[in-house]
């Protein structure tokens, strides 16, 4: 299932807390950049519901792959889809299709877990002053460029680049840099406020004839 994850890496890994306890470092983060990403995001209603459209780029040495999707967030709930394949919360389960092995896995929804990164939570990053630490790396007339590097010497990540729109306060994109050479660019193309309706949040087999359902709930 490669293709389906390929998101969910950029998404829910890249961004998330690493496993061990993270080694601390003297120095604090930005205060300047704290307050940016503050002010970004302010500027969103999670809770009332927030649209995402998007393109990611992977690069892998030399091999370049391109894909596009859309993101509906609303408080805990969630709906991702990557090119067909989907990711879907309602806040008690966690739907993850594939398009082409129409199959689709239900787990139970752990807000704990480090798989669960969501769009909110990737906006109040700058309060993650345990997992990272950041700062203003360049700034022009259009916007900004923050750094994220891990406190955890150890973690995969060795850096995450996010770039926010001056006049507007949108986040225009972020790059993770992988320790294994690998870059994830996620670019934003539309970012706005919008209630979704309560059945964005579920999974319809019906819609998905022939689908294979593994349910991995306890």
């Amino acid at each position: 299932m490669k293709a389906y994850f390929n998101i969910v890496l950029f998404l829910f890994i890249a961004f998330a807390a690493t496993a061990q306890q993270p080694k601390k470092f003297e120095e604090k983060s930005d205060p300047e950049a704290k307050k940016i990403l503050k002010k970004l995001a302010d500027s969103y209603d999670t809770k009332g519901g927030i649209y995402i459209e998007y393109k990611l780029t992977m690069e892998f040495g030399k091999q370049k792959e391109v894909q596009s999707g859309n993101i509906y967030q609303q408080g805990d709930k969630y709906y991702i889809d990557n090119n067909g394949n989907l990711i879907i919360c309602d806040g008690k389960s966690v739907w993850m299709y594939n398009k082409k092995q129409n199959e689709v896995q239900i787990n139970d929804f752990d807000p704990d877990g480090e798989e669960i990164l969501s769009p909110a939570k990737i906006l109040n990053i700058h309060e993650a002053d345990d997992e990272y630490f950041y700062a203003i790396t360049g700034e022009d007339s259009k916007g900004y460029k923050i750094e994220f590097k891990p406190l955890d010497e150890e973690s995969e990540i060795m850096k995450i680049r996010i770039e926010v729109d001056k006049a507007q306060q949108k986040l225009k994109s972020a790059k993770v840099f992988s320790d294994d050479g690998s870059r994830y660019t996620f670019e934003v193309e539309t970012m706005k406020n919008q209630k979704a309706s309560s059945s964005k949040f579920k999974f319809d087999k019906a819609q998905y004839p022939g689908v294979t359902v593994i349910d991995l709930r306890e």
